[in-house]
């Protein structure tokens, strides 16, 4: 029986599922990309899962989050693919963590660091390709590469871009960035520089354009089951890990002419059920029209303004307090998932999982 008034459900057997089945799609080494809390999934197991499901590499946005998994004692390669602070470079070194290599700035720093701890450094060079975030040009590659070398104290152990439209696969900027890569690494192979790791691909590209695969793909979203695009189903193998439940907190029989919510947004027309669920903006259900939940097997409407924690529901009939309310998930022949909720508030999957608050306790099944 759950303690909680409203919880998350991780799934953890459907990453490790995930997992497996891309390397068997792509034949491609995989970096689970695990940042924001692997999209509000949890971090530290979804890793390890992801690990025992076959990824050799994963990969964060900034250092702390590397730190976290470290200090859960995972070992495997960590890159980190945006900035670092120069003490987070000095931790890094110590815990053999990757970093980017992105500018001269940074390769100033990442030397002198190395340099003066007596340890390499193991980089991956980031090239833009046109995303317009991090990296060097590609015809600067190779001399950026020379003077990162030079400079001592850096191993260069990869080079990566990342694809702006992979999404879209008929997209031509897809072609121009592939092009730009490919140009790039070319003049390190004329120059005998062959860094071990090349990765273009993200969860989009490994799927769609196989041509940008290289030795390594980098994939979130179907770590997780979530979809590379709203609107295609990913195939039938794949499941979402994520489900968010709740207890219904209370039933009750409005009159006529009774406000439910602030405003209120909503006036009974008639003496209806309203059902109180736990779950609020706060928890990361967006304050938007067209919410729904699923009760007895049913879609059933989110009534006036959300609140911060709690939102009322139309009932057809009275629920019993602590009736399940799936938020997001499936009951019966019914479903609401992430990516329903998605294309409701018109966002994107990833920003609707990384809102749902760390308050929200992540139960972990199938383990």
């Amino acid at each position: 029986m759950n303690t909680f008034p409203t919880w998350l459900e991780i799934d953890l057997s459907a990453v490790r599922s995930n997992s497996a089945q891309i390397l068997k799609e792509t034949g491609t080494a995989l970096m689970a990309i695990v940042k924001g809390d692997a999209y509000g999934h949890g971090a530290v197991e979804v890793s390890r899962t992801a690990l025992a499901g076959g990824a050799s590499w994963l990969g964060v946005a900034r250092y702390n989050e590397a730190r976290a998994l470290r200090q859960a004692g995972i070992r495997v390669p960590i890159l980190v693919l945006g900035m670092v602070t120069p003490e987070e470079v000095d931790e890094a070194i110590a815990a053999q963590v990757t970093l980017t290599l992105h500018s001269p700035e940074s390769l100033q720093l990442f030397s002198a660091r190395a340099l003066a701890a007596g340890q390499a450094l193991r980089v991956h060079l980031k090239v833009d390709t046109g995303m317009g975030r991090l990296g060097v040009f590609a015809e600067e590659t190779l001399p950026f590469a020379r003077q990162a070398l030079a400079a001592g104290g850096l191993e260069i152990d990869g080079i990566f871009s990342h694809l702006a439209a992979a999404e879209e696969p008929d997209n031509p900027f897809n072609n121009l960035q592939t092009r730009r890569f490919q140009s790039a690494l070319q003049s390190l192979d004329q120059a005998g520089l062959h860094p071990r790791w090349v990765h273009l691909a993200n969860s989009a590209a490994a799927f769609y354009l196989a041509e940008t695969r290289h030795n390594l793909v980098r994939v979130g979203n179907v770590v997780l089951g979530l979809r590379i695009r709203i609107d295609q189903p990913l195939p039938a193998h794949y499941q979402a890990a994520l489900t968010w439940k709740a207890s219904l907190a209370a039933c009750r029989r409005l009159p006529a002419g009774w406000g439910v919510g602030y405003g209120p947004a909503y006036i009974t027309a008639r003496d209806e059920w309203i059902g109180v669920v736990p779950v609020g903006y706060g928890d990361g259900l967006r304050r938007a029209p067209g919410n729904q939940v699923l009760i007895g097997g049913e879609k059933l409407p989110v009534l006036g303004r959300l609140c911060l924690d709690q939102c009322m529901v139309k009932l057809p009939r009275p629920y019993a307090p602590g009736e399940e309310v799936v938020i997001i998930g499936e009951q019966g022949d019914q479903s609401i998932w992430v990516h329903d909720l998605a294309t409701l508030y018109q966002t994107s999957q990833v920003d609707i999982s990384t809102h749902l608050h760390a308050r929200l306790p992540r139960v972990f099944t199938g383990g």
